[in-house]
C-alpha cells in the first residue's frame, strides 16, 4: 500500500521516478485510511489485534461448521468466524456470541441477519448446561 498521495506515493523523493509503479496512490494509500473506520487498513489492523488478543498473535487450527448457500463459518480457538459470501441475507450462525469484529459498520443488531457480503468475528457462544446427572 502507497504511504500517501503524492506522486510517488511516498517511497521516493518529489521529482525522483520510483522503479515500480506506484498505482493510484491519490485514492489508496495510508495516510487517507489511517483514520477512516471503514477502510480496509483499519480492517486488516483490527484483524491482527483481534488475532493477537485473541489467540496470544498465534495460528490456531480450524474446524470447518459450514459451508452452504453462500454462508461460511469455521471456529478457530474460542472464535467463530462467519462470511455471507451471497447477494442475499442470510442468519448468523447458531454458534457465534459476541461479535468482536465485523466487517460493515458495526456489528449486525441483536436478531438481524448477516447481510450480503459480511462478515462476523464472534467469540464461541457457550452450549446450555444440560441437566444434572443424578445419581
Amino acid at each position: 500500500m502507497q504511504w500517501d498521495a503524492s506522486a510517488s506515493a511516498g517511497f521516493t523523493a518529489d521529482g525522483v521516478t520510483p522503479w515500480l509503479p506506484a498505482g493510484d496512490a491519490a485514492i489508496r494509500n495510508v495516510a487517507d485510511q489511517r483514520d477512516d473506520p471503514a477502510s480496509v487498513l483499519r480492517l486488516c489492523r483490527s484483524l491482527l489485534a483481534l488475532r493477537r488478543a485473541e489467540l496470544g498473535g498465534m495460528i490456531a487450527p480450524c474446524e470447518m461448521l459450514a459451508a452452504a448457500g453462500g454462508l461460511w463459518v469455521y471456529r478457530v480457538g474460542g472464535l467463530v468466524v462467519a462470511a455471507n459470501l451471497s447477494d442475499q441475507p442470510t442468519d448468523l450462525p447458531a454458534e457465534a456470541g459476541e461479535i468482536l469484529l465485523a466487517t460493515g459498520w458495526g456489528p449486525p443488531p441483536a436478531g438481524r441477519p448477516l447481510g450480503p457480503w459480511e462478515g462476523v468475528i464472534a467469540r464461541t457462544r457457550r452450549p446450555a448446561a444440560g441437566p444434572a446427572a443424578v445419581g
